[in-house]
């Protein structure tokens, strides 16, 4: 499904792109040791025509069960491996050990099937078939967070001496609140395990909503994943917008589905989210004052200040003029463009006399803006 959108999703400048159900979907596995990448060669070369590095979830077996002989799918997921990392040269690949491991197969934490029996053999297969390359692995890729999944997975790492990278959850939610919880409860769980304080921590399926939603095809869906971003920028290493393209059928609700295109290739809200997101660059500044419905952060790259504020509120009632001060500044003049989330663009010249200056954004429900100072040499 990505290869008729390459050149959509190419304009993105994507990092990474997952692709899941590697050996169901692909039919890698053709028995007695044989293998035929020739269905996943296709995805992998079009996730490098964008321009991204491959996220591999090793997942599943043909009926989604725990392997019936672990030998059989150690030695796949030693060839798959070896099939990237070495035959295809591909720097930088993330392996993923399952998917949704809670749901699909049954596998659970602390009994059999073990889902620590599952990551072993496979971190260890992977390390074989990848052996001298770079590239990373990790899991759990839970439905959601799950405080339990999440030390298991440490201490089984820990334990056993195989790599782990990064730590890996699905969310939806429409709360954002909800996405905090979770990064603060790893926080605390992180006090335990200090040897993972810096692992990479990725949500590898986020959005509004598990079910199809007509936040997908609106506005809300782009404006939930801007706001998405200012408050777990600094928090998450990584977020992975679920999904890249729409599927052919279409849903009971009249959605179109999950993409951010659709079916067609068209390019939806949340598409354009991205887009505004990728305007954004250099490293964080030191910001407060956010509030229960605005947001926002602040970058410098060079001489130029970035600020993205959105005020994201689903029930439609808030809306508040915000103050936006910067400081530190040197005194002379500027040049401030101001650019509103599918709205409109303006540039003002602006003289700054001392080291503060305030510039006040009106803000409508579900609304964005990017503020960029720079000043006029």
């Amino acid at each position: 499904m990505i290869k008729p959108v390459i050149n959509q999703l190419k304009l993105l400048k994507p990092q990474l792109i997952r692709v899941d159900h590697l050996f169901d979907y692909y039919q890698v596995d053709k028995g007695n040791g044989l293998y035929d990448f020739s269905r996943l060669d296709g995805v992998i070369d079009s996730i490098i025509k964008t321009g991204a590095t491959p996220f591999l979830s090793l997942s599943y077996t043909p009926d989604s069960k725990e392997p019936a002989d672990w030998n059989q799918w150690n030695n796949m997921v030693k060839a798959t491996a070896h099939r990237y990392s070495i035959e295809k040269n591909i720097s930088g690949i993330y392996y993923e050990v399952w998917n949704e491991p809670d749901l699909f197969g049954g596998w659970h934490y602390s009994k059999s099937p073990n889902y620590s029996t599952l990551y072993i053999n496979t971190a260890r297969a992977v390390a074989e078939g990848a052996s001298g390359t770079i590239y990373k692995i990790g899991g759990p890729a839970t439905t959601g967070y799950y405080t339990n999944w999440v030390k298991s997975l440490f201490a089984t790492a820990s334990k056993n001496n195989v790599p782990l990278d990064f730590i890996s959850w699905h969310k939806y939610s429409k709360n954002i609140d909800d996405y905090l919880k979770d990064f603060d409860d790893l926080n605390k769980i992180l006090s335990d395990y200090p040897q993972y304080f810096n692992i990479e921590r990725l949500i590898t399926e986020i959005g509004p909503n598990s079910e199809p939603d007509s936040w997908y095809d609106n506005k809300l869906g782009g404006i939930h994943l801007i706001s998405l971003c200012t408050e777990l920028s600094g928090k998450i290493h990584r977020l992975f917008t679920f999904e890249a393209i729409d599927g052919p059928s279409p849903r009971s609700d009249k959605s179109s589905g999950w993409g951010i295109l659709t079916h067609d290739g068209k390019t939806k809200p949340r598409y354009h989210a991205l887009l505004f997101l990728n305007q954004i660059s250099g490293p964080r500044l030191p910001s407060k004052g956010d509030g229960s419905w605005v947001t926002s952060m602040s970058t410098k790259s060079a001489s130029t200040i970035q600020t993205l504020i959105v005020n994201y509120d689903p029930k439609l009632t808030h809306s508040e003029t915000t103050p936006i001060t910067y400081q530190g500044l040197t005194p002379g003049q500027y040049q401030l463009k101001i650019s509103q989330y599918q709205g409109s663009l303006r540039n003002k010249t602006i003289t700054v006399n001392s080291p503060s200056y305030t510039e006040n954004i009106y803000l409508e429900p579900n609304t964005a803006y990017l503020l960029e100072l720079k000043p006029i040499l």
